[in-house]
């Protein structure tokens, strides 16, 4: 009943999202700038302290960021803007948010923006990568974090926002969420408050794609472009089993999931040790016995959590593996399951049975608004089944994918496949929308602009062959892809140079240093790459 309450909250979504013609740039309304904490939800200010790296520019750092604080605006954008599918309603805006740590170099006409993913994700999880950025560029550039519109104090997306109950399906299937609108939003920023300033871009996972249409529109301001954790923004014909989509994401995981269980069994001394020679086949026994009930440990599952083991096992070690101070952990839990004596049931049951602290940044994300640019853009057309997606998942060592949003996607879409016929006579009205002009086109890079892109290869989310076919298929040689080995999602946090959590990762030094040479492929420093922390 929630899901279909969400339903119709996304009729209401027209207005919020679909509507007004652009407005004139010099025109767009600023509440701001004013003072707020670098961290959303944490109000202390941040340090003065700074500790100088090997890879800082200037011996008097500290002089350069002994300043450092945040401001915060809400810009009133147009809910349309030109050049995208919308029904005109005058007058109507979208808030727009924006955090900004500004240059302490004084005349400073540099800036970078940062950009989440999801999509549907809020700027808040980059707050602290942003700090890091401002101390290793020494104060140089204004940097900015953005809630893409429809998520965070961006007229977050949610059912009770929309009033579903009250208004229904009044304004049809007008929905205009695709990405042009989120870039857009960024160019009127852009060109509003930037306007001479050399600005770059940073995107990650969804923020990625959002950039790439940004570079169709070709800001002049706008001289380099960061992706970092690569949504391919091109699509292969069906068949070659080479797209980048939510509905074969257990794929991927395949391919990465097993790729870490092979460097794992190199690893004699610790990993090899304990899963073997084939660490996958390893893994798959263990399922198979769990499941089985022929394990004193498979009591954890049915009498506990009341799941079938390798599913758990599945959903738990691929939540690990995104997080490179935690997959550690992935061979020596798998052991103790084999093992399973009395201390190692208790270690697991405890473990497993643990329920993640809340973490306060989820809602401000929009579940509502993911789901409608997945089941629009990024999901194989026609559906895969239900059963389909369940192979998927059980032919993974590590996956995610749950078959019920075959499902979804039936109800968000209106589908009449064959395999949305059990939900047909629901008679939902469809609420995705149809991709814009630029979708399935990757932009060509402007003249005078470079594109930095990173990935990690044991990045189980946006893997590195499809960082690899979207820079064959970007237009232009100003471009550069740099391959982490080891690197999980989120390059430029998950690149550890040695155990202390406050030094920064080489992910970050690599964007600093593009930053600071003006986005100079050339000039990178890479050499931080080698003293990554090995698996």
């Amino acid at each position: 009943m929630m899901r279909l309450m969400c339903l119709a909250a996304l009729f209401v979504v027209n207005v919020l999202l679909a509507v007004t013609s652009s407005a004139a740039l010099a025109n767009i309304p600023r509440n701001g700038w004013y003072g707020c904490p670098l961290n959303t939800f944490n109000l202390k200010p941040p340090s003065k302290d700074y500790n100088a790296t090997a890879y800082s520019l200037f011996k008097e750092e500290k002089k350069h960021i002994s300043r450092v604080f945040t401001q915060c605006a809400v810009f009133d954008m147009p809910f349309c803007h030109n050049d995208t599918s919308c029904t005109p309603a005058p007058g109507k805006t979208m808030p727009l948010f924006v955090k900004g740590m500004p240059a302490s170099v004084e005349g400073s006409k540099k800036a970078l923006i940062m950009l989440e993913g999801g999509p549907g994700v809020s700027s808040v999880s980059l707050e602290w990568i942003m700090d890091k950025l401002h101390r290793e560029l020494s104060g140089e550039f204004h940097i900015f974090t953005v809630d893409h519109r429809g998520t965070g104090r961006s007229g977050r997306l949610d059912c009770p926002a929309a009033q579903a109950l009250s208004l229904g399906s009044r304004y049809g299937n007008d929905i205009a969420l695709e990405e042009v609108p989120h870039s857009k939003d960024l160019a009127v920023l852009i060109e509003t408050e930037m306007a001479d300033y050399d600005v770059y871009l940073y995107g990650m996972s969804y923020g990625t794609m959002v950039v790439e249409r940004l570079m169709h529109f070709s800001p002049p301001q706008v001289k380099g472009y960061i992706l970092d954790s690569i949504c391919a923004d091109h699509y292969e014909p069906e068949g070659t089993g080479n797209n980048q989509m939510f509905s074969n994401w257990d794929d991927d995981a395949k391919d990465v999931s097993q790729h870490f269980l092979d460097l794992c069994q190199k690893d004699t001394a610790v990993c090899g040790k304990l899963l073997g020679e084939n660490a996958t086949a390893t893994l798959f026994k263990l399922y198979d016995r769990l499941d089985a009930n022929a394990s004193a440990c498979s009591a954890i599952f049915y009498d506990t959590l009341e799941i079938k083991p390798s599913i758990r096992l599945r959903l738990f070690f691929f939540r690990l593996l995104g997080h490179y101070d935690r997959r550690k952990f992935i061979p020596t839990f798998a052991a103790r399951l084999e093992r399973c004596n009395a201390q190692d049931k208790d270690v697991m049951t405890a473990i497993l049975s643990k329920n993640d602290p809340a973490e306060p940044s989820l809602d401000f994300d929009s579940m509502l608004l993911q789901d409608t640019i997945v089941y629009s853009e990024v999901w194989q057309v026609p559906t895969p089944s239900m059963e389909d997606m369940q192979q998927q998942f059980l032919a993974s060592p590590m996956a995610l994918n749950d078959p019920d949003k075959v499902g979804s996607y039936c109800l968000f879409t209106g589908s009449n496949s064959s395999e949305c016929a059990p939900w047909v006579d629901m008679n939902v009205p469809p609420w995705t929308y149809t991709p814009d002009k630029y979708f399935n086109k990757s932009a060509a890079i402007p003249i005078g602009v470079s594109v930095l892109g990173l990935t990690g290869n044991l990045d189980h989310v946006t893997t590195s062959k499809h960082a690899r076919r979207h820079f064959n298929n970007m237009k232009g040689d100003n471009k550069k892809l740099v391959e982490f080995p080891v690197a999980a999602h989120g390059v430029i946090g998950n690149t550890p140079l040695s155990d202390n959590h406050t030094d920064p990762h080489c992910g970050l030094l690599v964007v600093a240093d593009f930053l600071l040479a003006n986005g100079a492929l050339d000039a990178m420093n890479l050499t931080c790459m080698d003293k990554v922390q090995p698996l």
